[in-house]
């Protein structure tokens, strides 16, 4: 199975978030990709209704299908 690219501009959706209904407030958008000192790569989130909201998480977490979602 191929991994799929995460690269800045690209937006997710957190699929355990509005499990009632979709809702922009679940939205982030990959404002970085980066790698930490151990080299694992993570990537910086901000919110699509709040841009000032803001995560970091690793690349594998958002590739994750069980957790986000490719918008």
């Amino acid at each position: 199975m191929a991994k799929r690219m995460i690269e800045p501009g690209q937006r997710y959706r957190d699929v355990r978030c509005g499990m009632f209904g979709r809702s922009a407030h679940c939205e982030w958008i990959v404002e970085a990709v980066g790698a930490d000192g151990l080299g694992v790569p993570h990537a910086r989130l901000a919110k699509v209704v709040d841009l000032t909201e803001r995560k970091t998480l690793a690349v594998g977490v958002l590739g994750d299908r069980s957790q986000f979602e490719k918008v």
